[in-house]
């Protein structure tokens, strides 16, 4: 099975978004989500921060266990690490086993090039990129992200689709809602009026709806 087939990709256009964000000042030492399928807690997300000197370190972890009839049918494990200066993303180290698949690649920044290391090539990327790992959402200001569940670079249009209320671990809060499509497709990600990633939805390749259900946001917008 394969519930994992593309990129979770957040959103965000808003006045409260500065051009280098304080991950720490929004989200304090770390966000966290409940992975849900199908209504059903299947797993989790969580995204750590962390400051040492001028080099913020941000270690994103994500699982999903699948079980019939208390047999396990699927596992998917996610693991990077990035390491940001001046706003820029000067290494990623990623680490995927999906199932029986398994993937990893390293990204180093060279001069004024980022270089992705995978196993059977080497590729450049020579001005600035975001990630897809959910937590910048300056990523809405560029028209392509690196895509960390491929090593690929992938162009992306992003639609504000407006505001709705949505659940959060201890009530609900108002977010904006934003679809993108082109590389990425069938994702939809939410963000409050601070610009914090609040919700995340997208299609699974087996058709199921998959959502991230926030823990450590507040209802009322407070985190």
């Amino acid at each position: 099975m394969r519930f994992i087939t593309f990129l979770l990709l957040t959103l965000f256009t808003g006045p409260t978004i500065a051009s280098a964000i304080n991950p720490i000042s929004l989200y304090g030492e770390r966000i966290e989500f409940d992975v849900v399928r199908e209504g059903e807690v299947v797993g989790e997300h969580i995204t750590r921060f962390q400051q040492v000197d001028d080099e913020l370190r941000v270690s994103s972890n994500m699982n999903i266990d699948i079980f019939i009839l208390f047999l396990p049918v699927y596992s998917f494990d996610y693991r990077t690490t990035e390491k940001w200066v001046e706003g820029k993303l000067v290494s990623l180290d990623v680490n995927v086993v999906d199932g029986s698949d398994h993937l990893s690649f390293k990204a180093q920044r060279k001069d004024a090039a980022l270089e992705i290391q995978l196993k059977d090539r080497i590729a450049e990327i020579n001005k600035p990129v975001f990630t897809t790992n959910h937590w910048n959402a300056n990523v809405v200001k560029d028209n392509q992200v690196l895509n960390t569940l491929t090593g690929n670079l992938n162009a992306v249009t992003i639609t504000p689709k407006g505001e709705e209320e949505i659940i959060v671990s201890n009530g609900s809060l108002n977010a904006q809602r934003y679809d993108y499509s082109g590389d990425l497709e069938d994702t939809s990600v939410w963000y409050d009026e601070m610009g914090r990633w609040v919700k995340l939805r997208f299609l699974a390749s087996d058709g199921s709806t998959i959502e991230y259900r926030c823990r450590t946001c507040k209802a009322g917008g407070a985190q």
